[in-house]
């Protein structure tokens, strides 16, 4: 933490001398002179906010300062009509500098790589905000441009060459596509044939809905995005696509349809960024965090199988041949230690080996049960007392069951770590008109005010072993199901994490199958 806020001083010190690194636009017109002389300002304000990222502990504040810079940046250069591909080109290459200057210093060694990398991270989740908040901006303009086209002819906001400089820079800086009403390809530009590798000729008048699809995702997740196109609104969400010669790519879709007098979608823009290599990443960290589950209930796990191996070896003894009745009567209890046994296996089977990931409707007070039934043996080495109190007739859930059944998991397990002396977990399950709730408390050793507001932040931990990531993975995971997780926990009182989520909603983003990893690998 210490090298993080040395590195954050740092970029802030030599703020002035990171701007000198960026490169040049080459041939830039001359209009753009005024934009050139104002620019250092911006760019130095805005690497000592990244530095300032690295520094801070609630990451919150300075985000919100990046995005007020990003905000105020991206109105300046679209009212000043400076192509998007120009704005983006400094926003980048912000990225190359900060990356360029840390690896300097991993070099004299005052920092690790493992850092270097964590920092890259963090400082490309904070341009790639700006630039999407830049793009919006653009977007809006240009949007608002149109409008103004369709009201009147006198004193236009914007000239057609203006026009075609956005379109320009959309081409350059983004994998773009243009559909018409009946989803076939009238335009495309040469990032997205890279990313399909297919040539224009190609693509041009396929049905997009068609040519890519990767059997990833389900129908109903496919149609959702249709009908929300065709009723005229903005789409946005995560997407995996098949490229010409079979391999699976993912890409962050922004769809937004155009309308007619009538209201009616007579074509519509895609504008995607390549997040393959992100997808890669989230899924090695949800393995490591499940090898990490199985790791912690393999002490339990084995007391409960053993428990019954002991019985069964016991009771073969007793059989005699000569007293078939009491045979009988022990090959039921055999049987019965055996159907648990098989029982326990079965569910860390679910949770360990690799599996098709599908939305579907499913019980999941029936889940929470099961992962109460295989945590039994741990909770009874740590002198912890499980309770489950649910609501009668809860409706199906539409989710992915494993998903869920590993964020039940590692609530259970969070909070059996929080009585490090034994004590209580209460589970409860209820159901709304639109939601469920799900609540586990403990009476635990609590959290800070400080400690709660850092829940779900990537390697953050209150544990002397933790890694961060179980809480991240559990956030992520009801974020797809497009719930909430809230947290109420006092210094030595306890916690409680109370888990709602929709009964009727489709999911945000749709997982991907296990299979398609390899095939980006």
């Amino acid at each position: 933490m210490e090298g993080c806020r040395d590195l954050g001083t740092k970029i802030m010190d030599h703020s002035k001398q990171l701007v000198d690194r960026l490169s040049p636009i080459e041939n830039l017109d001359a209009k753009y002179t005024n934009f050139l002389f104002k620019l250092p300002y911006w760019m130095e304000t805005l690497f000592s906010y990244l530095g300032e990222s690295l520094m801070e502990k609630d990451s919150s504040l300075v985000e919100k300062k990046i995005q007020r810079w990003a905000d105020a940046f991206g109105q300046r250069s679209s009212e000043s009509d400076i192509p998007l591909d120009h704005a983006l080109h400094f926003i980048f290459e912000t990225r190359v500098v900060i990356c360029g200057f840390l690896e300097e210093e991993a070099i004299k060694h005052t920092i690790s790589a493992d850092s270097v990398i964590k920092m890259c991270s963090s400082i490309h989740l904070q341009i790639d905000r700006a630039a999407r908040s830049i793009v919006t901006h653009y977007t809006t303009f240009m949007h608002n441009t149109k409008k103004a086209l369709q009201h009147t002819n006198r004193n236009l906001d914007i000239s057609i060459a203006e026009l075609n400089n956005i379109r320009t820079a959309l081409f350059e800086a983004t994998i773009f596509s243009i559909t018409d009403k009946d989803n076939r390809i009238i335009q495309v530009n040469d990032h997205f044939c890279k990313l399909t590798k297919y040539n224009r000729d190609e693509l041009i008048g396929q049905d997009h809905g068609k040519i890519f699809v990767s059997g990833v995702h389900s129908d109903e997740y496919l149609e959702h995005i249709v009908h929300e196109i065709k009723a005229g609104r903005v789409w946005n969400g995560e997407i995996c696509n098949k490229a010409k010669d079979g391999s699976l790519y993912w890409v962050d879709t922004t769809i937004i349809p155009f309308l007619d007098r009538e209201g009616v979608a007579y074509q519509h823009i895609s504008i995607q960024y390549d997040i393959t290599e992100k997808k890669k990443t989230e899924e090695i960290l949800l393995k490591s965090e499940k090898v990490s589950l199985i790791g912690d209930l393999a002490a339990g796990i084995a007391h409960e199988i053993r428990n019954p191996l002991t019985s069964i070896s016991g009771l073969v003894q007793l059989f005699n041949e000569s007293d078939p009745e009491k045979n009988d009567f022990y090959k039921e209890i055999i049987l019965t230690e055996i159907n648990r046994i098989n029982f326990i296996v079965s569910e860390l089977m679910v949770l360990a080996k690799p599996h098709a990931v599908y939305f579907s409707w499913f019980n999941i007070t029936e889940s929470i049960q099961n992962v109460i039934d295989l945590m039994q043996p741990e909770a009874n080495l740590r002198n912890v007392v499980i309770l489950f109190e649910k609501q009668e007739r809860i409706p199906l859930v539409y989710g992915e069951k494993n998903q869920l059944t590993q964020v039940i998991i590692n609530m259970i397990k969070n909070a059996m770590e929080a009585l490090p002396n034994g004590g209580t977990i209460q589970l409860s399950a209820t159901s709304s008109d639109d939601n469920i709730v799900l609540s586990i408390k403990d009476d635990g050793v609590g959290m800070t005010e400080e400690q709660k507001k850092r829940l779900g932040e990537p390697f953050y931990t209150t544990k002397f072993n933790g890694t961060g990531l179980g809480l991240m993975i559990c956030f992520k995971i009801i974020q797809n199901h497009r719930g909430t997780i809230e947290v109420e926990s006092l210094l030595n009182e306890g916690t409680t994490f109370r888990i709602t989520l929709p009964l009727h909603s489709t999911p945000n983003i749709e997982p991907m199958k296990v299979d398609s990893l390899n095939e980006l690998r």
